[in-house]
């Protein structure tokens, strides 16, 4: 195999593979990258058996071949080449020993292995098939994939999850504290089964292509496949039944403010210092249009409050506790002038909408139950 790369071409197409790459490997060849060349056209892949990337360059191609090379060690090499005038990477593969060729004087050579070792990536069918726009993908993955779970006891909440219902396509994600949903209308919008897709894969696809492509997802019973161009990233999904989180979504509330989303951020971010460092817990208590927060820590004697005015439905006073880090990471994603938070009591769930028009996303927040000094 031979073949001449831009240098930056090449750099590219390796820091997007790199994350896939596994840094400790039952598997030693899962260390690697695959090349295969065929004309001008060089596939490099990488795997970790769970997720994979398989991206396609033009090159100028000599001799038609494959190999696989440690990762790593050829990314570290291609990086470290920083002087300007390096534009142009050559290959040259003779008995499984990988020449790379940056000038007249300077070279580096890896050992190498036979290319049919490597993994080979999973065949997706079409039978279920999505079509949206990356920006609209990375709407759905930025509402929801924050809230999935860290605790590997509980793989299914370890995923976000995808439906479609009448050609309207929900992403969900939740650790059972706190939930994000979002939607958006999507032509011809029709899968079997939701399915649980890993954020990683989904981060990791949205990273490599541009905001305006037009992607595609294919899903079967295993796999999920995203394609756009010369970019193609599969992952296992998550397996395990989803919660089944409409049961938890309130419908009915006792109490409703309405409230300017960067001011309370504000209001939070004030007294938030003062909150435990377990809890995180500030106190809400409504009272007329007035909103207290308070933050208590009996440990350090901590205490810090703030007020604002809100436009407040409901009869009385109410107080309630969130974990305010939860809270202000959730108003930040609202990204309106303002916010609503609905609540049914001081020990049910409470929903978070961004008021405006045709916004299609949502969240949940648990309540702390314990008002006493953390």
């Amino acid at each position: 195999m031979k073949f001449h790369i831009q240098k930056s071409v090449l750099q590219d197409v390796l820091q997007t593979l790199i994350s896939v790459v596994p840094s400790r490997a039952t598997i030693p060849v899962l260390h690697n990258f695959s090349f295969r060349l065929e004309g001008n056209v060089l596939e490099v892949g990488a795997t970790d058996l769970d997720q994979g990337i398989l991206q396609t360059v033009e090159v100028d191609g000599e001799r038609d071949g494959g190999i696989i090379v440690n990762a790593r060690r050829l990314l570290d090499l291609v990086t470290s080449l920083v002087e300007p005038s390096i534009t142009t990477v050559s290959f040259d593969v003779q008995d499984y020993v990988v020449n790379v060729r940056w000038s007249e004087r300077g070279y580096s050579t890896l050992t190498g292995f036979d290319v049919s070792e490597f993994p080979a990536f999973p065949e997706v069918s079409e039978d279920s098939v999505l079509h949206m726009n990356a920006s609209e993908l990375a709407f759905l993955v930025e509402k929801t994939a924050f809230a999935v779970s860290t605790d590997i006891s509980r793989i299914a909440m370890s995923g976000v999850y995808l439906e479609t219902e009448n050609n309207r396509v929900t992403m969900v994600g939740t650790d059972s504290h706190r939930l994000g949903l979002a939607s958006l209308d999507l032509e011809n919008a029709s899968l079997d089964q939701g399915v649980i897709i890993s954020p990683k894969v989904l981060r990791n696809f949205l990273k490599s292509v541009p905001s305006d492509a037009v992607v595609e997802i294919r899903i079967s019973q295993t796999y999920v496949l995203f394609l756009y161009d010369n970019v193609q990233m599969y992952s296992k999904l998550v397996e395990g039944k989803y919660v089944p989180y409409k049961n938890v979504i309130p419908q009915n509330f006792t109490h409703v403010i309405q409230v300017p989303t960067s001011e309370l951020i504000n209001k939070i971010r004030c007294v938030i210092s003062m909150a435990s460092l377990r809890t995180r817990k500030i106190r809400l208590q409504i009272q007329d249009s007035s909103l207290e927060l308070t933050a208590t820590d009996s440990e350090s004697g901590g205490f810090s409050c703030e007020e604002l005015a809100v436009a407040h439905e409901g009869e009385g006073s109410f107080c309630i506790g969130f974990n305010g880090q939860f809270l202000a990471d959730i108003l930040s994603m609202c990204k309106t002038e303002q916010v609503k938070i609905k609540m049914t009591g001081s020990k049910g769930a409470s929903v978070i909408e961004p008021v405006g028009d045709d916004l299609n996303f949502s969240f949940l927040l648990m309540p702390l139950r314990d008002f006493g000094d953390e």
